[in-house]
């Protein structure tokens, strides 16, 4: 529960939790962008929290169609049958999630992931180090940067993690500084 309100505080609709990328394939693994690490409500122990970066706005919808379709028993079997052999094709041992995210399947996810260039990728991925080593102005730099990299629209951990060092630390680790910071009940409520 407490990913899920994670959510929220980053500005993403899907967070991962440092276990469920480690069960993930490399390929797998490798889409999913480190955003903080940080200690849970209820839990002593740092886990790293992950983002799998999809933006749903670059998504064409189709268009209704002028005739409605007629349900009856024929027809929902039919497509209880069509939805069935879909699933039973994307549980096959044959496929691999991240050719979903090659654009081998369809073509959606790879549209939904286009804003997050391989630049944003290695300039988020040096903020963020710089947020985890204590060097909260060049991380300012940075992900002030990434903050805006996404075809006008904010990304969220970027967000995130300079408003935590902004307040109340003024963009300067405190003494002590592990890199991880503790999500308390005022974070995620």
């Amino acid at each position: 529960q407490s990913c899920e309100k994670a959510t929220r505080e980053y500005g993403v609709n899907l967070i991962v939790s440092q276990a469920v990328v480690e069960l993930c394939t490399k390929d797998m693994a490798m889409r999913m962008r480190l955003i903080d690490k940080v200690v849970m409500k209820g839990s002593r122990q740092p886990m790293e929290l992950y983002s799998i970066d999809l933006d749903t706005v670059g998504l064409e919808v189709d268009a209704p169609t002028d005739t409605p379709i007629v349900w009856n028993p024929r027809q929902r079997f039919k497509s209880r049958q069509r939805m069935e052999m879909e699933k039973a094709s994307k549980w096959s041992d044959d496929v691999q999630m991240s050719d979903y995210f090659e654009g081998i399947f369809s073509t959606d996810i790879a549209v939904m992931m286009r804003p997050f260039t391989d630049e944003f990728q290695h300039v988020f991925s040096m903020g963020y180090q710089n947020y985890v080593e204590g060097e909260w102005q060049a991380a300012k730099q940075l992900l002030s940067q990434t903050r805006t990299m996404l075809d006008g629209k904010e990304d969220g951990p970027s967000v995130a993690l300079l408003q935590y060092m902004r307040d109340p630390y003024l963009f300067e680790a405190p003494e002590g500084w592990t890199g991880v910071r503790v999500l308390d009940r005022f974070d995620l409520d």
